[in-house]
């Protein structure tokens, strides 16, 4: 069983500007919480992929509203500002809830970067390891890595 349905979307960027956008993400501050919303039965899913990461369950049911609940997992990342975003993510960038600015709702997008580049589901967020995988995927483009960054 797979975690995210095939309508689970990604960012569609050149390989330059998703390293910027990486870069953009790992600025200290900028990121407050990168959040899993995992329903009840694929939980078992999320925990084999991703051991020891914090997660929301969803239990199934009916909302106060009469809707059935969310049956699908939800990946977003809440920004905590959004001072300086490169225009090439602005067009990804939804509104916020509570304290949070802004979110991103691309559930393909926050598995790769958290599987594979470094990034941790929860509020804190390890620079080091994200420019390590960063280095390893695309060591010619660290430099737009540092661009997003330093924005």
């Amino acid at each position: 069983m797979a975690l995210l349905s095939g309508k689970a979307l990604d960012l569609n960027v050149s390989q330059s500007d998703f390293c910027l956008i990486l870069g953009y993400l790992a600025s200290p501050g900028r990121v407050g919480l990168i959040e899993a919303q995992i329903p009840e039965e694929k939980a078992f899913v999320f925990e084999r992929e991703f051991p020891n990461a914090p997660y929301f369950p969803i239990t199934q049911g009916e909302t106060t509203g009469g809707n059935v609940m969310k049956q699908g997992c939800q990946l977003r990342i809440y920004f905590n500002n959004v001072n300086n975003c490169p225009d090439v993510l602005r067009p990804y960038l939804g509104a916020g809830t509570g304290t949070y600015v802004n979110r991103i709702n691309k559930s393909k997008f926050v598995e790769k970067i958290v599987r594979d580049y470094g990034f941790s589901f929860g509020e804190y967020q390890d620079v080091s390891v994200i420019r390590k995988a960063v280095l390893k995927h695309f060591p010619n483009l660290i430099d737009s890595f540092e661009t997003g960054y330093e924005l």
